[in-house]
């Protein structure tokens, strides 16, 4: 029989929202609660024999529930009496609500923000603010060795830990070799130009200056969009490390692409259009945006589409100008057949009507040079889908089949292929090519497309 009643456990278990308690619960619990204290008794009379004293104290009971890991909390009790029985419960502490009411409102907290980046790259890591550099580890390390110093006289100074305003430490030879390299790339010596793009292209070494690399070239494409050798020579600076196998270069696309589509699609490119050519600069970013496509278009399924739909938004544009259509017309093509059979061939006739027409009209000759070009390009366009069309329906014909694919397409077909293109890209297609089966298969296409 336990000294604690079972009415008591009742008591105790309404209180904290317990209702219907068992007797035999009660009974079990009040035995148990027995056991806990007889064993808090013994654990405080340890302390009191340990300091030499014959009476238990409160202190003796604290520290004997510090040692079973029990809160010690100051005793707040108050009596009360129920259905004639003593029933002792907590004291809450009164609060005042005018206090509450009147104190300032607490700050709104931020909101939870996060962003990703990375932290090694093949185990290189990339001079970004986020990443610690060795000498931040080393300080770090430093301050945890020492937090304070003691002088002589017992008076504690705490460290003043003061972080390095440089991020990402290159060495001497490093910058040197930089320095040297983007003063070479620029250099109106071929030799030395041409020595500086193979070491681009080969050295292994490169890890740490490829986002140095890549920024120059940003800024160079930035500053000098009318210099047409410094975008030359920034294109086969981005051609070289593209091409070189040993560095990581994907993180680092989004900021390489920006200023390969500038040279493509950039309205002046040059001091002086009619004398230099821009045209080879923009069909050499044009190849640079393919080989990105196809590198790294399997890796980053995003990649190609995104660079896709910014070059088909500049040519179906008739705001921008003839220049900038030429290069998205290049870069389509360059991408490849399947793009251009999908969205550029059905958009020819359109962007023919109410862009091509007027221009070829024009009393300018810079205008209507301009519009030649981009007249040659969609030709050149029909030209890659008729021949991947070509090869692709090449094992399902026979030899008779073949002996008239050599013929001159018939008026019918000449009716439906400038019916699909338009009359103006249509022609200048039909002076160029006279084979039925090239024909044949640019009208297949556009059946299909419809």
């Amino acid at each position: 029989m336990s000294v604690f009643p079972k009415e008591t456990i009742k008591n105790i278990g309404e209180s904290l929202g317990v209702t219907n308690l068992k007797d035999e619960v009660a009974t079990a619990l009040a035995q148990d609660v027995e056991y806990r204290v007889h064993e808090l008794i013994q654990e405080a009379a340890k302390f009191m024999r340990h300091s030499k004293r014959t009476k238990l104290s409160v202190d003796d009971v604290n520290a004997a529930l510090r040692v079973k890991n029990v809160e010690v909390k100051p005793p707040k009790f108050r009596k009360t009496t129920l259905n004639s029985n003593d029933i002792y419960f907590d004291e809450d502490d009164e609060i005042d609500f005018e206090s509450v009411l009147s104190k300032p409102l607490p700050k709104i907290p931020l909101d939870v923000t996060f962003t990703a980046h990375w932290l090694a790259i093949e185990g290189i890591q990339p001079a970004i603010p986020q990443n610690p550099t060795p000498s931040d580890a080393k300080a770090e390390l430093l301050s945890k060795r020492s937090k304070s110093h003691t002088s002589s006289n017992g008076i504690t100074t705490d460290q003043v830990n003061v972080k390095p305003l440089v991020k990402h430490v290159l060495s001497k030879e490093l910058q040197m070799y930089f320095e040297r390299i983007t003063e070479a790339v620029l250099s109106e010596d071929e030799r030395l130009q041409s020595q500086a793009f193979e070491s681009l292209r080969l050295d292994p070494g490169l890890h740490q200056l490829l986002p140095y690399f890549v920024q120059h070239i940003h800024k160079k494409v930035a500053q000098n969009h009318k210099n047409l050798d410094v975008l030359e020579a920034m294109l086969s600076m981005a051609h070289s490390l593209l091409n070189n196998k040993h560095l990581f270069v994907e993180p680092y696309l989004h900021q390489l692409i920006p200023p390969i589509i500038s040279c493509l699609v950039g309205r002046v490119i040059c001091e002086n259009p009619q004398q230099q050519d821009h045209w080879a600069t923009r069909n050499r970013a044009a190849s640079l945006i393919a080989t990105i496509c196809h590198q790294y278009g399997k890796a980053y399924h995003t990649l190609q589409p995104r660079i896709t739909k910014t070059l088909l938004r500049a040519f179906l544009d008739p705001a921008r100008p003839l220049t900038t259509q030429y290069g998205a017309i290049i870069g389509l093509d360059k991408i490849g057949p399947e793009v251009t059979r999908v969205l550029v061939a059905p958009n020819i006739k359109f962007y023919s009507e109410n862009c091509l027409k007027s221009a070829l009209e024009s009393p300018n000759a810079v205008r209507v040079q301009e519009a030649e070009r981009c007249k040659n390009a969609l030709v050149t366009v029909l030209d890659h889908i008729a021949e991947q069309n070509c090869l692709s329906l090449a094992p399902k014909k026979s030899e008779d089949d073949m002996d008239e694919d050599d013929l001159a397409p018939s008026e019918q077909d000449k009716t439906q292929l400038i019916e699909f293109v338009g009359e103006i890209i249509g022609k200048a297609y039909l002076e160029k090519e006279v084979r039925k089966d090239r024909v044949k298969s640019l009208i297949l296409s556009a059946n299909q497309e419809l």
